[in-house]
């Protein structure tokens, strides 16, 4: 205001008014600034908080809008910018007043206030006007432009190849002229097709607009044009079209019009005419060429004609090949059409399905690890019942299913109510837990209703493919139905890690430093796939993946499991259940799932040939880092392929060795004598270059050339520059076949006769990983004809030397040998591995081009059925399956059948009876409790194996005389009795081998004379239960093999005088048998056995005898010997083994047994020391003390309580490999001193650390020792 001075006239006020007062103002408005700071400041921020708020809320509407597909407008993107300027010039402000306060107190800085204080007052104008002016809730987001194209995801999708050469035809076509009709059968398809041109223009387009519209959707087509174009709709039909003729009519288009049923006006949805090139003005009298082109789909191609189309292009149905290949690429397995039990149906399934793409599509995703015979069957029939349908209306029968599953599962949500209920009670009135199976049981029980609730939407427009899935439900539904859970426990968790057998890798190997990265430090990657030949280490490096987690890790549990070839769906989820113990009724990827959904996991899945869906199995996804949960899944497979196939995120190659590594390898397993020649070791460097770098190659070649001269390695390296027919530099990718089999063939190959092939390739019958005891191998070889020597020992000895050669050519490779029970041990067990047992079924089978020729099948569970279909099969073996067995082949080229140990009964030789031309017959260790009558009718059998059957006091047929081809009969039975009417053993002229132990509850007299009758008899097992029997077989003078006594009596009779010396291979005797035969108590007092020997016949001693078996000779104390020394009378004893002779003193007289490998104590309580090498047997003593067990490998002293020494001390062991201790709790000391313990010594075993403690040994023999040492009981007392 003008300031009026008083009493200044006129004149001086007018002065002060005019000059003076501007200046005051002025002046004073500054001065205020100083004064008014805190207020200023204040006020700014009071205003900026509003601001804040109107910034938050218009952000969260471009937040929402965008969510939506809107984008922000140029207004509200322009005032956000502004309000967020201010809010940061207001905070700065504030932020240099507010220091200067907490610096100065009441900040006496005229200066800073009057700036601070000046810039709030200005900007709060500034603030308050972005408030007004905030944008309305209409402006602040607007619709985007619509793109060229839409993204309609077909990218992974594959077309079979007559399907790309339509794709490429209609692209032509688009380019020539403006509309084009595609016609055919199968509307999935054509759709596909249609979207597949769709996206061939997301890269490169030349059109401003691709429209994709369905003209079978409830949605008009003008309705789907105007959201595709996102223009503003209109409820009037005609403006709306004038709005997109207007909006189309100078732009370049392609409409696609998918599934046209019935002729449709375009020009009345507002489509502009004419088609094809259309020249248009612009403004300003340019004018330009735009093109308009349509392309329809229909199954009809009249429609086609009736849109006046200019090019038609017919979708014909897919070639037989291309069906199959599509049905078994969505079914996953390429190999389906081979598969002895489903390929069959598998072909007539596609068949019926008349090649239409849709249906092979989704019946190969439905019927995806089905292995029931049934279910495909089922699904034949109903898809031959559809086609039968298709002319009429399909809507009868989607009805009938609906209404089914409508009531299905009404009964299912009343039984899942009551199930909730009766949960809802026990936690609330007994505080228990419910069972996680009903938990998952309840919830599968939730996600089928809520499937079923989406199915039944809009069901009055059911056809075909909705129809399949509600008949997949219901199934569905009657199966949840059936596996209700009953009861409520609560489980143990299982152990998170289980430790797996084998050597350990060290830790600085790459491959698995690599690997644990990858699991550990990586947790976007879900699928490791690690992948390499067979035989590189894969499955050893996975396992020290296992074995590398344990306390600590990041992982609920760590699963290994084992894929392998016959891998499914059902057979992951089996080893997963089992694991975990979860329960196995109801459905196992449900029950999986629920169980792992909220847990980390790292899955190892080993062996896989196939890609394997894990979500069918129940693993959850995704993989990876998921809610703080960690899903990894580590793989190994021989493919590089299945590593695609299962999507892995990082692959692990385990490579082929570099040079100098294959180098190292190679030499490890060649003597250094051969390579001790300057040239060899040329020569040697050669052959290992065209191995490859494979390991399995480089030890198995090793091996085979050891002790070869230059010649026979320059013949090795010729045959492999010939087998090896590829130079490509990565022959993974090239097959087994020629990269491990050719290779590995060479070995076979140089095997030195096609009999020792044979015989090699006869391995195979036994399942994959199976320890196979040589005598099974032998008796199996003789059976075939392939070793037949005049002499039944000299027979098993050829076999035992065959499988040395096998052993030394590394096709074989021995086992590890067990203590146990039998006689099974005494020579032992061998094993072929896995790539090499493939290569000799790939060779048996013609090198892979007869594959049904020879058929082995790996085990299988108990809820499967086998089918065998083949015209070629020679070969059959399936043993260890127990499950049941149907065959369907021709029965005349069959030749030998191994259908050992599945539990098979007398059903199966109604399946078998016709194949005549059988030689070779393996039915032991099954369920027959007769012999079948229809047996005989196989009468060129030359083998039959009956043992270990369940037979009870039955008889063998009198028929039976008619396998007069017969030469090998074994009917060692488990369990139960058999008679023999006579006249049947006597028309067996054939016969070599015949095996009664255990079968003939009275042995009479006719059967030994019909024994001794057979011209051709080389070993007899039989048992005998008394002297009378010993003696009536003693007249009979027959070739005894395999004896069983009762009577332990009867031992000192047999051991003096000269009864089968010759033949007799291996002695049990077993006063178990006696005394539950005559059911009593009390044996015979026989407390000592003496030994006589005639010193007038200075040959007469047992030199076949190889296996003394002694048992429940509970009063015997004491063996002697008269005449000669035990190791005269046994000079071939390899293996011994006592049980329960509880007041045997010692064993003193085994000693010096030249050929003992194995002896076995067990629960010999009266001994004290076990060997001593002064007793009262003097003949005994006078044997050379110094060279004591010369060829012992294996001691078990099990059980024996009184047990206080093994022998004197510094006895020697000189080849003892392993000694165990069990339960010989009363032992005190070892005979062992510094300069006699054993030196081949693998392995000491005692029952703990305590047994070891208080043994008294020398000094330094402990330190010895201790390498050696195990704890803990392998067998149970």
């Amino acid at each position: 205001m003008p300031i009026v001075p008083p009493a200044l006239g006129p004149l001086l006020g007018n002065t002060v008014n005019t000059v003076i007062s501007p200046f005051y103002t002025l002046f004073s408005t500054n001065a205020t600034y100083c004064f008014t700071a805190r207020t200023n400041v204040r006020n700014h921020k009071t205003e900026t908080e509003t601001l804040k708020g109107n910034l938050h809320s218009i952000k969260q509407r471009i937040t929402d809008g965008e969510r939506n597909g809107l984008i922000p407008t140029e207004e509200a993107k322009d005032w956000v910018r502004r309000a967020e300027q201010a809010i940061s010039e207001e905070a700065a402000n504030r932020e240099s007043f507010d220091q200067r306060c907490r610096i100065f107190g009441c900040s006496m800085n005229c200066w800073g206030n009057y700036k601070t204080s000046k810039e709030a007052a200005e900007k709060v104008h500034a603030v308050r006007t972005y408030i007004s002016s905030t944008p309305q809730p209409n402006n602040i987001t607007r619709i985007p432009p619509p793109p060229p194209v839409v993204d309609l995801s077909t990218h992974s999708a594959q077309l079979p190849p007559s399907r790309e050469d339509t794709l490429n035809n209609a692209l032509r076509c688009i380019t020539a002229v403006g509309a084009i009709g595609i016609w055919g059968p199968d509307r999935d398809e054509k759709t596909h097709l249609l979207k597949k041109i769709n996206d061939s223009f997301l890269e490169e387009c030349p059109f401003d607009f691709v429209i994709f519209v369905t003209a079978s959707s409830e949605v008009s087509v003008q309705a789907q044009i105007v959201s595709r174009l996102r223009t503003d709709a209109v409820p009037d039909v005609a403006t709306q079209a004038t709005r997109i003729s207007e909006l189309l009519s100078k732009k370049k288009f392609l409409l696609l019009v998918d599934d046209l049923r019935v002729q449709l006006d375009l020009q009345a949805a507002g489509i502009p005419y004419p088609l094809g090139d259309v020249q248009v003005v612009e403004a300003g009298q340019v004018s330009r060429w735009v093109q308009r082109k349509v392309v329809v789909t229909s199954i009809s191609q009249s429609i086609c004609h009736l849109m006046d189309v200019e090019r038609d292009i017919h979708v014909p149905d897919l070639g037989e090949d291309e069906a199959r290949q599509l049905f078994a690429k969505e079914f996953g397995a390429q190999d389906i059409y081979s598969d002895p039990v489903i390929g069959a149906l598998a072909e007539q399934l596609v068949r019926e399905l008349k090649s239409l793409p849709s249906d092979l599509i989704r019946y190969g995703k439905v019927m995806q690890g089905i292995r029931d015979v049934r279910r495909w069957q089922d699904a034949i029939d109903a898809v031959r019942k559809a086609n039968l349908r298709r002319d009429g209306d399909p809507l009868n029968l989607a009805e009938k299913i609906v209404r089914n599953l409508k009531n299905a599962t009404e009964d299912l949500n009343a039984k899942g109510k009551d199930v909730h209920r009766e949960i809802a009670d026990a936690e609330l009135q007994h505080n228990k837990t419910p069972t996680n199976e009903a938990k998952r049981w309840l919830q599968k029980v939730y996600n089928i209703i809520h499937d079923v609730q989406v199915m039944s939407h809009g069901s009055r427009q059911l056809k075909m493919d909705v129809t399949m899935e509600a008949s997949e439900k219901l199934r569905e539904v009657q199966e949840c139905l059936s596996t209700c859970p009953s009861t409520i426990v609560v489980e143990s968790m299982p152990p998170p890690v289980q430790e797996m057998p084998g050597p350990s890798m060290s830790a600085e190997n790459l491959n698995l430093q690599d690997a644990l990265h990858f699991i550990k430090d990586e947790p976007t990657v879900g699928m490791i796939g690690i992948w390499g030949p067979g035989g590189v280490g894969k499955t050893h490096l996975l396992k020290n993946i296992n074995n590398s987690f344990g306390e600590g890790m990041d992982f609920n549990f760590v699963l290994f499991v084992t894929a392998s070839k016959e891998c499914s769906v059902e057979k992951v989820q089996s080893q997963i259940i089992e694991r975990f113990k979860l329960p196995s009724s109801g459905s196992k990827s449900r029950t999986i799932y629920e169980y792992m959904k909220t847990k980390s996991f790292l899955v190892l899945l080993d062996d896989l040939w196939d890609e394997i869906d894990l979500e069918d199995v129940g693993i959850p996804y995704p993989l990876g880092s998921v809610n703080k949960l960690s899903r990894k899944v580590v793989l190994t497979t021989r493919l590089r392929k299945v590593c695609g196939q299962m999507k892995v995120k990082k692959e692990l190659k385990v490579a082929y060795l570099q040079e100098h590594e294959a180098w190292q390898l190679f030499e490890e397993n060649i003597d250094a004598e051969t390579l001790s020649s300057p040239h060899i070791e040329d020569l040697a460097r050669e052959l290992m270059k065209e191995l490859k770098g494979l390991p399995l190659a480089l030890i198995t070649i090793g091996k085979a050339m050891y002790q070869k001269d230059e010649y026979q390695w320059e013949t090795a390296i010729q045959y492999m520059k010939k087998s090896c027919c590829t130079e490509d530099k990565d022959p993974i990718e090239l097959g087994m076949e020629t990269n491990v089999f050719r290779q590995l063939k060479f070995s076979y190959e140089k095997l030195r006769n096609d009999t020792l092939r044979y015989c090699f390739l006869t391995c195979v019958l036994w399942p994959e990983d199976a320890k196979i005891r040589k005598v099974d191998l032998a008796q199996c070889w003789m059976g075939l004809g392939l070793v037949n020597e005049h002499d039944i020992e000299y027979s098993f000895r050829k076999s035992y030397s065959l499988i040395a050669d096998l052993t030394a050519a590394c096709l074989l490779e021995s086992s590890d040998v067990r203590p146990g029970s039998s006689f099974e041990n005494s020579h032992g067990s061998v094993k072929v591995h896995d790539v090499i047992r493939d290569m000799a079924l790939w060779i048996s089978c013609d090198y892979g081009e007869n594959n049904d020729k020879w058929i082995v099948a790996a085990p299988g569970g108990r809820d499967k059925r086998i089918i065998i279909l083949s015209n070629k099969a020679e070969c059959i073996s399936l043993s260890f399956n127990r499950i049941p067995i149907r065959f369907n082949l021709d029965p005349l080229k069959l030749r030998i059948l191994c259908l050992r140990n599945n539990e098979l009964d007398e059903s199966i030789v109604e399946e078998i009876k016709n194949c005549t031309s059988l030689t070779y017959l393996d039915l032991s260790r099954n369920n027959l409790k007769r012999i079948p009558e229809e047996l005989c009718s196989l009468v060129n059998l030359e083998y039959l194996d009956l043992s270990e059957n369940v037979f009870g006091e039955s008889g063998v047929p009198q028929s039976f005389g008619k396998l007069i081809n017969l030469k090998f009969l074994y009917l060692k039975s488990g369990s139960g009795y058999v008679r023999i009417p006579s006249g049947v053993i006597s028309r067996l002229k054939a016969l070599q081998v015949i095996d009664l132990r255990s079968l003939l509850r009275k042995c009479t007299l006719f059967l030994f004379r019909e024994l001794g009758t057979l011209p051709q008899l080389k070993a007899l097992g039989i048992l005998v239960r008394d002297l009378a029997q010993l003696e009536s077989l003693e007249a009979a003078n027959l070739p005894v093999r395999y004896l069983a006594l009762n009577d332990v009596s009867a031992l000192t009779r047999i051991l003096s005088t000269d009864f089968a010396q010759r033949t007799l291979y291996e002695l049990d005797i077993n006063l178990e048998r006696y005394f539950l035969e005559q059911d009593i108590n009390e044996e015979i007092d026989t407390r000592e056995i003496t030994v006589e020997h005639d010193t007038e016949q200075p040959n007469n001693r047992f030199g076949a005898l190889n296996n003394l078996h002694l048992t429940m000779t509970r009063s015997l104390r004491e063996i002697k010997w008269m005449g000669a020394t035990p190791a005269f009378i046994f000079p071939r004893l390899a293996y011994l083994e006592l049980i329960m002779c509880q007041h045997l003193l010692h064993l003193s007289w085994v000693m010096h047994l030249p050929r003992l490998e194995q002896l076995h104590i067990v629960s010999c309580d009266g001994m004290v020391q076990a060997f001593m090498r002064c007793h009262g047997d003097k003949l005994c003593n006078g044997q050379d003390k110094t060279k004591t067990f010369p060829r012992l490998k294996l001691l078990f002293l099990i059980y024996n309580e009184s047990l206080e020494t093994i022998g004197d001390n510094g006895m020697e062991f000189p080849s003892l490999e392993r000694l165990e201790l069990e339960g010989s709790l009363a032992l005190k000391r070892l005979p062992f001193q510094s300069d006699s313990v054993p030196p081949k010594l693998k392995e000491l075993r005692f029952d703990d650390a305590r047994c070891w403690e208080r043994l008294e040994c020398e000094e330094g023999v402990k330190t010895i020792l201790q390498p050696y040492l195990k704890f803990g009981r392998r067998h149970q007392g």
